[in-house]
């Protein structure tokens, strides 16, 4: 595919900038969690995580060499299994108390997702010549 380094870079942008939204509301507790603010709760800082192997991605996307491509495969599974694993941990009733959800949690999952697919559909030059 043509574009799909930069539909990979863009994606990755985007799930950066989603890491920094509100990701669930704990209406009891009047809590807004983002990935990189936990507030008082336990869940950690789930976005740091998200965005440390975004950025790589995002480097891996940019470089043209096949090592960079298969690697990044590897950190885009990583990014939609940690995404996976946020939306299950933040979004799990405790307690009798369900979160709310917002746009962001949601956004993750599909941000990662989508660079998942973009690293199977690389544009790398295939040489004629047999070797």
């Amino acid at each position: 595919m043509k574009y799909s380094q930069s539909i990979g870079i863009l994606l990755c942008l985007l799930l950066i900038y989603s890491t920094t939204q509100p990701l669930v509301f704990i209406e009891s507790r009047n809590w807004t969690i983002t990935g990189w603010d936990a507030v008082g709760s336990s869940f950690g800082q789930a976005g740091k995580f998200l965005s440390f192997f975004a950025a790589l991605a995002l480097l891996f996307f940019a470089l043209p060499f096949i090592w960079a491509k298969r690697f990044n495969m590897v950190f885009a599974t990583l990014l939609l299994a940690w995404s996976v694993r946020n939306f299950i941990v933040l979004s799990t009733c405790q307690m009798g108390e369900c979160p709310q959800k917002l746009w962001a949690l949601y956004g993750c999952i599909i941000f990662s997702a989508g660079i998942l697919l973009m690293t199977f559909l690389p544009k790398i030059k295939v040489s004629s010549q047999p070797q």
